[in-house]
């Protein structure tokens, strides 16, 4: 048997923490190893020293530690602040876009679809109507530019 395990085997035998079949294999082994005998005794000795030390000063001896409740940390905790943030983003975009749809309602068209005296070509009329189909594209040849204008 390694030293350490029979060291560790003579404290829990000291402190009474072993089977009771364990507890006679350890003593069957001290009885026949002498040196395991004597260091067995010293073992003794010390835990001896110790429990007379602890009830002499009884403030050496370990208080009943109450386990600690794990502590939980929602992940809201940390995500509530980017949410909160994406939230905002997605409010602010979908305030801008009822406010340009109602204004796009509201106000008639801004004119032809010539701008400063070109020729435009006006592309097809979509099929759809709705926020994003009230604006037509036209490419003005002259400029070599498309042009955006809303529908009449």
């Amino acid at each position: 048997m390694s030293p350490e395990t029979l060291r560790a085997l003579l404290v829990d035998r000291e402190l009474g923490e072993l089977a009771p079949d364990v507890a006679e294999l350890v003593d069957a082994y001290l009885e026949a190893v002498p040196a395991a005998r004597t260091e067995a005794d010293a073992m003794a000795r010390t835990v001896s020293a110790a429990r007379d030390t602890v009830r002499h000063f009884p403030d050496l001896a370990p208080t009943s530690e109450t386990e600690a409740e794990p502590q939980v940390i929602p992940i809201f905790y940390w995500l509530a602040p980017w949410l909160a943030r994406a939230a905002a983003l997605v409010a602010v975009a979908a305030l801008a876009g009822w406010l340009g749809y109602r204004t796009g309602q509201t106000t008639g068209p801004s004119g032809p679809m010539q701008a400063g005296g070109a020729t435009a070509t006006r592309v097809g009329d979509s099929r759809f109507t709705g926020l994003w189909t009230q604006y037509q594209v036209a490419y003005d040849s002259r400029r070599g530019a498309f042009i955006v204008a809303t529908q009449q």
